[in-house]
């Protein structure tokens, strides 16, 4: 009798055990993926069973500095904005850092944000990508430029928030807190 109530009771236990672990592995999908709130709670500026996330940590270093175990892109709050930001795929693969490309320290800008900047080889003049995102994962703006065919006074890059159809602005994207915000395209 004593071996079937131990036995019940481990049972249950063991249940319970692997719906938490089934939950778990829900919400860890739900932050890989992006796709929305996991059971039990919002997934968003938080990583399941983490601290709240901390941006201002990347201030200062280059975008392919490792913080924490991630280099800024890779930064799942970062990954998550970028996509929210830039829903398209392909438009989104150009905000990438390759390992020889050209970054710039990670610098705070107005309102408290962070802006990261990146751009190609050799030709960052012509393809380069910003990042502006609250410390916390929250706001982000994305700029992406592509300036081939464009003479200088023809300069602009399109911006993209979460929620809002692309637009643009003056110039290729910034990389300096003087930088930014960039200015609309004025007609004259």
């Amino acid at each position: 009798m004593k071996i079937a109530a131990f036995a019940g009771a481990a049972l249950l236990a063991l249940s319970a055990c692997g719906q938490a672990a089934s939950a778990s592995a829900e919400q860890a999908d739900v932050v890989k993926s992006g796709t929305g709130t996991a059971p039990g709670g919002p997934v968003g500026v938080e990583d399941v069973g983490r601290a709240p996330v901390d941006l201002s940590l990347y201030v200062g270093k280059y975008p392919f500095d490792v913080v924490n175990g991630h280099r800024f892109l890779d930064h799942p709050a970062v990954k998550a904005a970028i996509a929210a930001a830039v829903p398209d795929a392909k438009q989104r693969a150009a905000v990438v850092f390759e390992d020889d490309g050209l970054g710039l320290p990670i610098v705070r800008v107005d309102g408290g944000r962070i802006l990261a900047w990146g751009g190609a080889k050799r030709a960052e003049d012509r393809y380069n990508w910003a990042v502006v995102i609250a410390p916390d994962g929250s706001k982000p703006e994305v700029c992406i430029y592509d300036g081939v065919g464009y003479g200088e006074d023809f300069q602009s890059a399109q911006w993209f928030e979460p929620g809002r159809p692309g637009i643009m602005k003056q110039g290729s994207c910034p990389s300096a807190d003087e930088d930014y915000p960039a200015a609309d395209i004025a007609a004259g």
